[in-house]
């Protein structure tokens, strides 16, 4: 796994062992109550290579957020397009949501870039928005409104 993975993520680097706990609580115990986390497995190797992430925020407004992550091994071979463009598409037609939103460090341009493919529209710059080992970090605030009005 290439040093950079975690750059971005409030998390310290990741084992094999605690991203099997992470998931399995994940998976098993968020499913259904608000948050729904899938992951990102190549099926011929049976290997999980990355996560994505749904959160139902606010019910009156119909609002979430996503959240994704992918081994930096594996990035640009559209493996995250396709799985967040597929998580939109869950929480506008079946979670029934209006507007979905998420962050990006402004450094981190793979993200950000990546919204924008899928049809997120940047809203504006968060300052100082998270501490991530003992640094500030500025993020990019970008959403999309489902299509159904």
């Amino acid at each position: 796994m290439k040093d950079y993975f975690w750059e971005f993520l409030p998390l310290e680097p990741q084992t094999p062992d605690s991203v099997k706990s992470f998931l399995d609580q994940r998976l098993h115990d968020d499913w259904g109550k608000g948050s729904y986390h899938c992951i990102i497995e190549l099926i011929d190797k049976k290997h999980v290579i990355g996560t994505v992430r749904i959160s139902i925020k606010d019910t009156t407004h119909l609002s979430g957020d996503i959240g994704y992550a992918l081994n930096a091994d594996y990035s640009g071979r559209g493996y995250m397009t396709e799985a967040v463009s597929r998580i939109l598409q869950i929480g506008t037609d079946e979670l029934g949501l209006h507007r979905i939103w998420a962050t990006a460090d402004v450094k981190n341009d793979a993200s950000w870039r990546l919204m924008e493919r899928v049809g997120m529209e940047r809203e504006g710059l968060l300052r100082h928005h998270h501490r991530i080992r003992g640094s500030w970090r500025d993020s990019y605030l970008y959403s999309i409104l489902s299509k159904k009005g």
